[in-house]
């Protein structure tokens, strides 16, 4: 391992238990420990295994959703390749910061390497992806926000504030990559400016000339992928529907987290996790700096599952036992992909250089 990442590992590590800290600090003061250890303790352990099998079957069918986008496109990929490229993906997503972008960017660039997979039509399959994702993450927010309406579940100022937050800026977002996805001179406009601050960012070690000639053939490519969707909306059911099961599945993460502990299933459980769920994802998304974010997801969810009436202690339990699955679990699983699939390209093209010797 060379120093750089040596360097990168260290500091990535550094953030992380920082971010730790903080959440310990914060149970520390606005949580009783010992009744959120007792919760923790009594957690139905077959229950609660169920979360593990859950979250294996939630990254399979955003996978495959993604793979059906790509077919669309004349992009195929077996489902093997796609489900190790999404697992390396959410790895990425857990080191590196600016977890709404970075895990994409490594799906483009490791699928963009396939035969006859285009980097334009990649990227465009990735971002309808994620506006299918925004529109079901949106649709079940409100959703669960209409059930609790109707159920006359109290609902804190804060939550609400918080509630309209989101949908704004979820607005404000969609409207703007609708603008670009119609205004193709617009996207040439803004990839050129990025290609320019790229340039003076690293001086010498690109050409703006060169750079800009090869974006202009992918943005290209980017738009004759788009007008492959608008021209059949069939290319869509199938990834909708298999969204939609992905984010089931990893609502399903924290449901059951809530069952082993021994809460019953009703309607104002699944309401109050689908609505704190989806808050959560959307802060998430949103790039601060910090590799997984951790620290302030766990903070954010244990705050608003307080906020919506559940203990303190249970909140907080919930919190644990939900991230021991969407954070140590997945980073062990990416890392796993990872590794695999760096010592089985490494064996490939060992292969290949001994037939070119034959």
């Amino acid at each position: 391992m060379d120093d750089e990442k040596k360097k990168f590992l260290i500091r990535s590590t550094l953030i992380i238990l920082v971010g730790l800290l903080v959440f310990v600090i914060y149970l520390a003061f606005f949580v009783d420990i010992g009744d959120m250890i007792k919760e923790i303790s009594q957690a139905n352990p077959w229950i609660y295994s169920l979360t593990f099998a859950v979250a294996l079957f939630e990254v399979l069918f955003f996978a495959m959703a993604w793979r059906y986008l790509m077919r669309a496109l004349s992009v195929k990929v077996s489902l093997k390749k796609t489900y190790a490229y999404m697992w390396i993906s959410i790895f990425i997503d857990l080191i590196i910061p600016a977890e709404s972008v970075s895990g994409e960017i490594s799906r483009a660039y490791l699928m963009s390497r396939e035969p006859n997979a285009e980097t334009g039509k990649v990227v465009v399959s990735l971002v309808v992806h994620r506006v299918i994702m925004v529109l079901i993450t949106m649709g079940t927010l409100l959703s669960g926000v209409l059930v609790l309406f109707v159920s006359n579940y109290p609902l804190s100022a804060f939550v609400m504030y918080l509630i309209w937050l989101v949908t704004i800026v979820t607005v404000a977002f969609l409207a703007s990559v609708f603008v670009l996805l119609v205004k193709e001179k617009w996207m040439e406009r803004l990839v050129d400016l990025l290609l320019r601050i790229a340039c003076r960012i690293f001086r010498g070690r690109w050409r703006l000339e060169e750079l800009r000639e090869r974006a202009l053939v992918e943005v290209r490519s980017f738009y004759d992928g788009l007008e492959t969707f608008g021209g059949n909306l069939k290319h869509f059911i199938w990834p909708v529907v298999l969204s939609f099961a992905s984010w089931v599945f990893s609502i399903l993460v924290l449901f059951l987290v809530f069952v082993s502990l021994g809460f019953s299933v009703n309607w104002i459980l699944w309401s109050i996790v689908v609505v704190v769920f989806s808050l959560i994802v959307t802060i998430k998304s949103v790039p601060i700096g910090v590799p997984a974010e951790v620290g302030l997801p766990e903070i954010a969810m244990t705050f608003l599952f307080t906020a919506m009436g559940i203990a303190p202690g249970i909140s907080a339990a919930v919190t644990i036992l939900s991230r021991l699955v969407s954070f140590a679990f997945k980073f062990v699983i990416g890392f796993v992909a990872t590794q695999w699939f760096g010592i089985k390209a490494i064996m490939e093209g060992m292969n290949l250089g001994q037939k070119d010797k034959v």
